[in-house]
Parts: structure tokens; C-alpha cells; sequence
């Protein structure tokens, strides 16, 4: 049967621009032909399917499932498919570098999986994308939903599930399978570089709530959610991108903080659980040993402790963490043995890297470093989570359909209440919102040109557009665009400007960190002389803590246009600004405040 599979699939047309026509009859025809690979698949009396694939497999075979790579470029070119084909991928992972939009998306996916199919076991592959919102997004096209911190203003675990749900139906319908989310790390430690927005808040139980909540959505749809980063990235002052972070807190705290989000989500029953590259001296004592590769933080804490019987996944291995203080394929093996299911090479300057990483996972199993016990383990979690979310029986989908579905009219209306939900005022000591044409006057938008802080983030090409949503309201509405850290002459030009305007919004953007200083010295220099300022934060609340002395201050938590719609709703009195802070503004304002 394997023979009729590779022969058929080869028979089938690959679109190109002329014969595009063909791809819903070269999908109908590989599904009919995957139904033959799943009757070749059928398991003896008394042996379950996953079983009769686990006999079946070589050593390479089975070893290929658990690894998960990325690759360059938007077609299936030789790089992938030596990694599908020769080194048997369980999964790839794809970046906004692969993706121009939905239909290109599904199909590029539905080539993918035509390669397994075709190639070792014929096993179809996990897809998988982060695709959190708010700032971390890989598709194309889809709904700009707030993210996690947003959410965590807003409150409202059924809206963070309905959130999810429309997230994981956009996904399945471009093939992607498993969802790099939700961010489930307590962002306790302001001055955190890579989580911050990315979490719901400090509140661990809120983290809990509204993870378990996004969890049952992703996975309601057909879709592997992933809780990360285990045993937790949110009281960190490093980025794991570039160097080794160290969480110092007893075992009383991380249980009682760090751990409660995943054990919520272990409970709940998420798929996965992907692994943070940051030391627990009170896990695992040995010095600069990151939890990816620690079998005290995976086995004895997560399997053993907690009880987690789902897939490990680990954080992407050529981060800093790892390879500046670990060889690659040393590292692979270690985090094997350490207790992870599938090893991932996301972003590597050279895509060989996850070829080094497959052979040297090879090789540690056939040596004997790796036990095959520990090898068989994975594998059979790897299938079995394949086997449940249907990705066994039928991984291709239809490049129409989700060309039509994704970002369709009712996911962007439950966008904009979301972020609507989300914006929160925080003060308002003279009282300027709401807005009107009368109180507003001549009006300047003062906005940073957005750009990604870390290297988790893409650009969205999205520009910050609240001005054109207040024009139709208001009689002048002008806008001045700002580097993200304008220098001296630049901040005098632009407050300059401002004086000549009755009003001034204006927008920062991280602008509580080192790199946006600038932004927080112009915010001060017009509060000072301008008396109708209103400043609004489009990331973390804490911008306020380097401009304290503007009396109106708006946490919006996103730059999307939804979110830029959402805030000038909130701004004309158009929708009531009911979000609370899902974090504190240290010395200013506790979590859940709002006027």
C-alpha cells in the first residue's frame, strides 16, 4: 500500500499559476489516497493504530518524528524537502518568511504534507505557527486579535475563548495543526524584555483562568494548543533569544506563582507543553543547566510531579540560551534524555542545522546514549496527539476555502469588541475623554513608527493609524510620526508643533525601556507646556512610570488597526472604557485598577 500511496501522490498535478483550477481535484484526489494509508495502518485485534505505526517504523523513522524545523522561502524547495524526505520531519514550523497569505499558506502546507505522505512511514506532519496575536503573528491575513495582555484587561474568559476558537478555525483551515500558544508565563517582573505583552498578566490565577480558557478553544477546533514557556519566562530581566536567564525562587514560590498557569494547563488537558531556556536553581541545582535540557525540570517536575502526559516540546534550540553555552546536537541529545518528546530548530541562519540536529539524534539512539524505550516514549505521544486531533486520517484542506474564511467580517467584529474590552484608562485628572469637536479643537496624533522589539515579533506592515478614525468625528485631526526614540532636535521640532494644536494624543511604544526614552522626554516636555495631553500606551501600561506627570493616560495594550478602531471608540465616548490593569504600575496603580 505504501508503493499505491507514493505512486498516486507522484500522479497528482502540483499547481502552478496556470493550473490552479486543478488544486480541489488534486486534494480530493490525495485524500482518497490517504484513506489507503490509513487501512494500511490498521492495527491487529488488540493493538491500537498508533501501535501497528510505531511497528512498523526504522530507527530514522521514528527518531524524524521528533524533530520540528523550520525552513526558508515560500515553496517547498530542496531544503524541505530533504528534511521531510531523507530525515523523516514529524513536523515543520512555519514564519511570516514563508507566508504571503491564506491560499498561498494552504497550499504550500497541502505540498508539505504531500511529501510525507509520500515519503518513510507516511506519516502527515504537525504545522505548527505562534500565533498568539497582539504582536506575534505568522498568518497572513488573519484577524488582528489583541493579545494575551489585552485579553487580560478585558477579563473575560469566555471572550478569550472565543478568541481562540475563531485563532485555531483560521489556522486549521491553511492546514497549520498546532498552535505555539497560549503564553501562560505570570509577567511579574516589569522590566521583562521578551514576555511582557505577551502575557495576560501578573495575576497567576488570571494567567490560569484565561490559559485554560484559550487552551479549550485552540483545541475545541481541532487545533494542538501549546502552554509556554515551562516552568515559566515571565520574572525574567534577560531574553532567552540571546542569553541565559536565571529565575532564583524557591520551590514555595514557583509553585505557587510559575507553576499554577501549567498546572491549570495540564489539567485542562493541552497537547503541549513547550520548554523555557532559563536556570531553576531550586529545581535543578547544577549550574547554567537551562530547563530545556534539565531531567529534574521535565521528568521529575513536569511528568512526575505534575503529571503532564502530553507532548514536551522544546523552545526553539539555537536561541542564545543554548548554543552559547551548548553544541547543537549535544544539546538535541541532552534534551531527549532530559524528558522532551520533539526538539525544534525554528530560525536557523543555516536550515542544516536541523540536519545536524536529526543525525545527532540518530546517532545517540543507535549508540545506545539515547535508550530506545525513551525514543519508542515519544513517539507514541507524537502519534497519538496526531491520532486525536485528526491529523492522521486527513492533513490536506481546501486553498479556497481558507482563502475565504480567514479574516472574514465576523472574526475582525469580535476583534474589535475584544479590543474594545481591552483599553483601559487608567487616569484622567482633567477629564478630556471623552472627546468631543467642541472640547477636542485642533487636534495633533503624535505615533511612533512601530517596529519589532524582540526577535519573537514580525513586522506587520500595519501602519498606526488612530487618525483616520477620529477625522470623521472631529473638525482638524493631524498626525506627526516619531522615531521610537527621537533624539533632541527631533523632540523639539515636534513639541514645537504641538503648540499649535488644542489637543495632543500621543502614542508611545515601549517607551518605559532604555530604548524608548526619547519617547517618554517628548510625552514630558509637551505635558509641561501644553495643558490638553493625552498619552496611551500601545504595549506594556508602564510607559507612565517614565512621564508621570501627564494628567490623561490610556493603556491600549495594541497598534493593530482594530485596536487603533477600538481606542477611538473609547476616546469619542462611542464605547465605555472598561478595561482594568492586568498588571500593576509599580508605586502608581494596582492590578485590576481603572476609573
Amino acid at each position: 500500500m505504501r508503493r499505491v500511496v507514493k505512486r498516486v501522490v507522484q500522479m497528482i498535478v502540483r499547481p502552478r499559476p496556470k493550473t490552479v483550477a486543478l488544486v480541489p481535484m488534486a486534494i480530493a484526489c490525495v485524500v482518497l489516497v490517504m484513506g489507503g494509508l490509513e487501512m494500511d495502518a490498521t492495527a491487529a485485534p488488540g493493538e491500537s493504530r498508533v501501535d501497528a505505526l510505531l511497528s512498523r517504523m526504522s530507527l530514522e523513522e521514528k527518531v524524524g518524528q521528533m524533530v520540528m524545523a523550520g525552513f526558508p522561502g515560500k515553496l517547498p524547495e530542496a531544503e524541505v524537502r530533504t528534511l521531510i524526505e531523507k530525515w523523516h520531519l514529524g513536523g515543520v514550523i512555519l514564519f511570516s518568511r514563508n507566508l504571503s497569505d491564506p491560499f498561498q499558506t494552504a497550499y504550500l502546507v497541502n505540498e508539505l504534507q504531500k511529501m510525507a505522505a509520500s515519503s518513510g512511514a507516511g506519516i502527515p506532519l504537525f504545522v505548527a505557527a505562534d500565533q498568539e496575536g497582539g504582536y506575534v503573528t505568522r498568518l497572513p491575513g488573519a484577524t488582528p486579535f489583541p493579545g494575551n495582555m489585552g485579553l487580560g484587561a478585558a477579563g473575560d474568559a469566555e471572550l478569550a475563548r472565543r478568541v481562540a476558537e475563531a485563532t485555531a478555525r483560521e489556522l486549521r483551515a491553511c492546514g497549520i495543526n498546532m498552535n505555539f500558544a497560549p503564553v501562560v508565563d505570570v509577567n511579574s517582573n516589569p522590566s521583562n524584555p521578551v514576555i511582557g505583552i505577551r502575557s495576560f498578566g501578573e495575576s497567576p490565577e488570571a494567567v490560569a483562568r484565561l490559559g485554560v480558557a484559550m487552551i479549550q478553544g485552540f483545541q475545541k477546533e481541532g487545533v494542538s494548543a501549546t502552554a509556554k514557556h515551562f516552568p515559566g519566562h515571565g520574572d525574567t530581566s534577560l531574553d532567552s533569544h540571546i542569553d541565559l536567564p536565571t529565575v532564583p525562587h524557591d520551590r514555595k514560590r514557583l509553585k505557587d506563582v510559575e507553576l499554577k498557569p501549567f498546572q491549570a494547563a495540564v489539567d485542562a488537558g493541552v497537547d503541549a507543553i513547550m520548554t523555557a531556556h532559563v536556570t531553576f536553581p531550586a529545581v535543578e541545582p547544577k549550574p547554567g543547566m537551562p530547563a530545556t535540557l534539565s531531567r529534574a525540570v521535565l521528568t521529575g517536575l513536569l511528568r512526575q510531579e505534575m503529571g503532564f502526559g502530553g507532548l514536551i516540546v522544546t523552545d526553539a534550540m539555537e536561541m542564545g540560551a543554548i548554543v552559547k553555552n551548548f553544541g547543537l546536537g549535544e544539546a538535541a541529545v541532552m534534551a531527549v534524555n532530559a524528558g522532551a518528546d520533539m526538539v525544534l530548530i525554528g530560525w536557523p541562519k543555516d536550515w542544516q542545522d536541523a540536519v545536524r540536529v536529526a543525525d545527532a539524534l540518530v546517532q545517540a539512539a543507535k549508540s545506545g546514549e539515547i535508550p530506545m524505550a525513551r525514543v519508542d516514549e515519544s513517539v507514541r505521544r507524537i502519534l497519538s496527539v496526531k491520532e486525536k486531533r485528526g491529523i492522521l486520517a486527513s492533513p490536506l484542506v481546501d486553498a479556497n476555502r481558507a482563502k475565504a474564511l480567514v479574516g472574514s467580517d465576523a472574526d475582525r467584529k469580535l476583534a474589535l469588541d475584544a479590543a474594545r474590552r481591552a483599553i483601559c484608562l487608567v487616569r484622567d485628572a482633567k477629564g478630556l475623554v471623552p472627546l468631543s469637536a467642541r472640547s477636542a479643537g485642533r487636534l495633533l496624533v503624535v505615533f511612533p513608527k512601530v517596529g519589532t522589539l524582540t526577535q519573537v515579533e514580525d513586522e506587520s506592515g500595519e501602519p498606526t493609524s488612530l487618525a483616520s478614525y477620529l477625522r470623521p468625528a472631529l473638525e482638524t485631526v493631524d498626525e506627526v510620526s516619531m522615531p521610537t526614540n527621537p533624539d533632541a532636535a527631533q523632540r523639539e521640532d515636534i513639541a514645537a508643533r504641538a503648540q499649535r494644536y488644542d489637543t495632543v494624543i500621543i502614542l508611545t511604544y515601549r517607551a518605559w525601556s532604555s530604548a524608548g526614552a526619547g519617547q517618554a522626554a517628548l510625552v514630558s516636555s509637551i505635558a509641561a507646556k501644553h495643558r490638553r495631553v493625552i498619552a496611551v500606551a500601545l504595549r506594556e501600561p508602564y510607559d507612565l512610570r517614565k512621564y508621570d506627570t501627564v494628567g490623561t493616560y490610556l493603556a491600549a495594550f495594541n497598534a493593530s488597526s482594530v485596536s487603533m478602531e477600538a481606542l477611538a471608540d473609547v476616546l469619542l465616548g462611542r464605547a465605555k472604557p472598561t478595561g482594568r490593569l492586568p498588571v500593576q504600575i509599580p508605586g502608581m496603580y494596582p492590578v485590576g485598577h481603572r476609573l
